[in-house]
């Protein structure tokens, strides 16, 4: 009986254990994305309107409120380095940033201009304010930037803003302001002088209307769409008024600009023109290009030109008369709203609406799988 006890309780044993489930240890390996995000930004911070390249190895990025200067040789610290602007007329449209200055209005009548390099200070600029006619029908104040425009800046030292429009007698004064270096705080700026610039409609056209404000820099050069009507400017003040938009065709208003070498391109909402001679006189690339060329925001990174839209990026080359989008690997980026595309040093940087994202600039044109 015994015998028999013992061996059932030995087959049951072997039982249990043939029945025992075997555990294998996982571990987890943590995804790699192409883009990694800058841990350096964070809460508000991550909230990138505008970036530029400031030098070899400085990144500027501007959330509205904060200036944050990122070192490429240092990501993903946690020392702060910047300056508080604040940025509260309008709602989240980019400001206009350079190597060495930038610019926004802090009202309807109020000029901020700043210095972008670093170390950065909050009190090493100044603010400028125009002077108004006396006209009671003139509509005075500076207006808000529409996305792709701003105040534009050439040789970082030039401004061009304009201040007051007229509809009834069909003028438009800007102010072309000169920044100099301040001889004070060190890397600062201060005010240089203000030249008041006077816009009429071009002859043969159609009065000012009401439109967008577009206002670009290409070659020294200040081009501007105000009030339906379009200008090349330079930074002497002499004025080529082209008409509703580059060429007087229907739909011509310049909503962007863009170079490849010593061509210069206009975006309209129904066409793609082209300048050779710097903008001085246009003629058309391709009408009616698409409206998925026309919404891309375009931008001129070195010689090299990038269109990006939301979390797209796309590499735009010039073949005869043919414009080439390469789609870029954007792994890393999904889900965001691209702001600007730049390379410091050796990293490619793209700055969204909720972070800092950069790569190796040898992978940067890697194109989409």
């Amino acid at each position: 009986m015994k015998k028999i006890v013992s061996g059932v309780f030995i087959f049951s044993f072997l039982v249990i254990l043939s029945c025992k489930k075997i555990v294998t240890e996982i571990k987890q390996v943590p995804i790699t994305h192409s883009w990694l995000s800058d841990s350096s930004l964070f809460d508000y911070n991550k909230i990138i309107l505008s970036s530029v390249q400031v030098d070899d190895t400085t990144l500027a990025v501007f959330n509205k409120v904060i200036m944050t200067s990122i070192n490429s040789k240092h990501l993903n610290g946690s020392i702060y380095n910047g300056a508080i602007l604040g940025c509260n007329y309008g709602s989240l449209l980019p400001l206009s940033l350079s190597k060495r200055i930038g610019v926004f209005p802090t009202d309807s009548n109020h000029l901020r201009v700043f210095a972008t390099t670093n170390p950065n200070w909050n009190y090493g600029g100044f603010i400028f304010s125009p002077t108004y006619s006396n006209s009671a029908l003139s509509i005075k104040g500076f207006p808000l930037a529409t996305e792709g425009g701003g105040y534009s800046i050439v040789n970082d030292k030039y401004i061009l803003a304009p201040s007051e429009i007229d509809f009834t007698k069909e003028i438009a004064k800007c102010n072309l302001i000169r920044v100099d270096s301040s001889n004070g705080i060190a890397g600062s700026v201060q005010f240089g002088s203000s030249k008041d610039i006077y816009l009429t409609p071009a002859s043969s056209t159609m009065r000012f209307s009401t439109g967008n404000y577009y206002s670009f820099s290409f070659f020294n050069k200040f081009f501007l769409t105000l009030s339906d009507q379009f200008y090349r400017i330079d930074t002497l003040g002499n004025i080529k008024a082209f008409g509703y938009g580059a060429l007087p065709i229907p739909n011509s208003r310049v909503t962007q600009m863009f170079s490849i070498g010593n061509y210069l391109f206009a975006i309209t909402f129904s066409d793609i023109l082209i300048s050779t001679d710097f903008g001085e006189t246009w003629s058309v690339f391709k009408s009616s290009p698409g409206y998925q060329f026309i919404i891309l925001t375009y931008q001129n990174v070195g010689n090299d030109l990038y269109a990006y839209y939301l979390s797209q990026i796309w590499k735009v080359t010039l073949s005869g008369n043919t414009l080439n989008y390469t789609e870029l690997d954007n792994d890393g980026l999904q889900s965001n709203q691209i702001t600007g595309v730049n390379k410091v040093g050796s990293y490619a940087f793209v700055s969204t609406l909720s972070g800092l994202y950069y790569r190796d600039t040898t992978s940067f044109n890697t194109p989409k799988k």
